[in-house]
């Protein structure tokens, strides 16, 4: 309809203006009167098309689509302050599946709605079920309706809400009871890490098929630290950058505000090794830490809510830790590379996690590197079994009594090591039975699980 009045009214001002110019060739105000007249005539024309537009017209709007596949942010910023009251008729709505959520009462802008439904995307996990494609519906510049789109019918995210909530329960249910922020965030970190996987088919981004499937994107990691934290009582808020093609968290723990990327530190295969280069840095920790790096590899032009101005934990010993930090009895336990000696590494306790002191020197064998080399770093993982603390070096696992480090202690020797094969993990320790993984690089894929009695 549009297009064919367009038409028609291009003809009538060709005709009208060529019966003008001829009219008023003679005058001397004929610049001023045809550009009058032409003026008025697509004014006229403007208000033609619409009276005949029909009201409510639909026009899809896309949001910033999938981190990790050529799209972006640009659409969202965490900063940008959503209208609460236009929020919550917006989440009624979806909880209900409503399939055209009316705003009619409410006449907000269409910027308003983008804002308000970008905000609920990317920083609400239970609405797994949302895509992020919807219609808009407006009428002389006020949006009437909103048009979902969802991923499956009614019936079926019933079904899929209590499959959600229970991986979720399972998910917390290891974690520290009465336990500080700090544990409760430090539980989730490695929980990720040690369970879940990057998705290198990069589809995988909502909440319910993160926790179903065990991997996901990283705008699936963010929206999955959200849930889980959410549970154990902890805010987080998403992150993103829209030049990174990225997506992370902020966590706030004892009244502040922490940079927490579980993608970035989950860069690991084997799944006893983690990372702490992303966990609970400042703003200002998070530039420090990628400086050396090339740009295209940096936190940068990020956006969020909040500012992380807390540097607690930047110069943290676990930053350059390998393997997860182990809490016992009120205390920590951590493993480090050591410097010069014949020390493998070293291992720091403490209660105050930011204040470790040496506890002992990791000893055994090489990490070893494709056969005649070996690596520098310590990939120590630690245990606590009946008051003894287990180490693993590349060959051996060690065990201490907690209470007489220097005094008790016993190494164990393992020759079910394959050609450069090492020791990369504890698994755990039950019934007198420590398993360990094994493989040939930290890196590997490809790991095998080995069992060593500890019982004598």
């Amino acid at each position: 309809m549009k297009s064919f009045l367009r038409s028609i009214s291009a003809m009538l001002l060709i005709v009208f203006f060529a019966s003008f110019c001829l009219w008023r060739y003679e005058k001397l105000s004929f610049i001023d009167d045809v550009t009058a007249y032409f003026s008025g005539a697509l004014d006229r024309f403007d208000r033609l098309l619409a009276l005949a537009e029909p009201k409510g017209e639909e026009e899809e709007e896309q949001p910033s689509g999938p981190v990790d596949s050529g799209s972006n942010y640009t659409d969202y910023n965490p900063a940008v302050k959503v209208d609460a009251t236009l929020e919550e008729a917006l989440r009624q709505g979806l909880n209900n599946m409503e399939s055209v959520i009316d705003l009619s009462a409410l006449s907000p802008t269409k910027d308003a709605v983008k804002a308000a439904m970008s905000s609920i995307i990317y920083s609400s996990p239970e609405y797994f079920y949302l895509q992020s494609a919807y219609g808009i519906s407006s009428s002389e510049g006020a949006v009437v309706s909103v048009t979902p789109t969802y991923t499956a019918t009614k019936e079926e995210v019933l079904g899929m809400r209590e499959i959600y909530q229970e991986r979720l329960a399972e998910i917390v249910a290891g974690a520290p009871e009465n336990g500080s922020d700090f544990d409760k965030i430090l539980y989730l970190h490695d929980y990720f890490i040690r369970n879940y996987t990057y998705d290198e088919t990069l589809t995988i981004r909502d909440a319910y098929t993160f926790f179903t499937q065990k991997t996901g994107v990283c705008q699936a990691y963010m929206l999955g630290l959200i849930a889980a934290a959410r549970e154990l009582g902890l805010e987080s808020i998403p992150v993103t950058s829209d030049a990174m093609k990225h997506a992370w968290n902020l966590v706030k723990i004892d009244g502040a505000w922490y940079h927490v990327d579980i993608t970035w530190d989950d860069n690991k295969s084997h799944p006893t090794l983690t990372s702490y280069t992303y966990f609970l840095q400042s703003d200002a920790g998070l530039v420090a830490i990628d400086a050396a790096r090339k740009e295209a590899d940096r936190h940068r032009a990020w956006a969020t809510a909040k500012a992380a101005s807390d540097t607690k934990y930047d110069g943290a010993a676990f930053r350059t830790s390998n393997s997860p930090i182990l809490k016992h009895g009120g205390v920590y336990y951590l493993s480090v590379s050591a410097s010069g000696g014949s020390a493998r590494g070293m291992i720091l306790s403490g209660t105050d996690i930011t204040a470790l002191t040496h506890f002992l020197d990791i000893k055994g064998g090489y990490w070893v590197a494709e056969g005649n080399r070996y690596y520098t770093g310590c990939y120590a993982d630690l245990a606590v079994e009946n008051g003894y603390l287990y180490y693993t070096s590349g060959n051996s696992v060690s065990r201490v009594r907690l209470t007489a480090p220097q005094t008790d202690y016993k190494v164990y020797l393992i020759t079910e090591l394959g050609e450069g094969e090492s020791i990369y993990g504890i698994v755990g320790i039950e019934n007198g039975k420590l398993t360990y993984l094994k493989a040939a690089t930290p890196y590997a894929k490809a790991y095998t699980v080995g069992t060593l009695d500890v019982a004598q």
